[in-house]
């Protein structure tokens, strides 16, 4: 895995979603790029896959008891590799994370503007294996925190 860095980093933002919504469904797909180097984001309204791409992780505005919530999905590993393997793989992820969240907030900051409740909501992070002992479920804090440097 490369190390995120915000002046080597691409954002898509897949219409119908803008830099200002909506909110409703918004996902964001932080994937490494097998053809190059460069960590992509994708922003849109639908699952969507790019093209000889590793999904590092996924995020959705959803609401939750009247309030929105940021779920943050990260497949950790399947039956495909060992249990090691995707122990070293979550290791890993959760040493960039707060990069990532970072990276994910800051590029999509016109929202926060249009939308500044967002701000303070909460973001879970739920990590998915087929290892029951690597499945969590995590609370992260807010965007808030991640926009002013994690």
């Amino acid at each position: 895995m490369i190390k995120l860095q915000s002046n080597h980093f691409t954002v898509m933002v897949i219409p119908p979603a803008t830099s200002y919504g909506p909110v409703d469904s918004r996902k964001y797909t932080l994937s490494n790029s097998n053809s190059h180097s460069t960590p992509v984001l994708t922003i849109s309204t639908a699952d969507h896959k790019v093209a000889n791409n590793e999904d590092m992780l996924t995020a959705e505005w959803m609401p939750k008891l009247g309030e929105y919530v940021l779920s943050v999905k990260i497949n950790v590993g399947g039956e495909e590799i060992t249990e090691d393997i995707a122990e070293q793989r979550f290791q890993t992820i959760h040493s960039m994370l707060p990069e990532m969240l970072s990276l994910i907030i800051k590029s999509d900051y016109a929202l926060f503007k249009h939308v500044p409740w967002l701000l303070d909501a909460s973001i879970y992070v739920q990590n998915d294996s087929c290892y029951p002992r690597l499945c969590t479920l995590e609370k992260l804090g807010t965007p808030r925190k991640y926009l002013n440097g994690y």
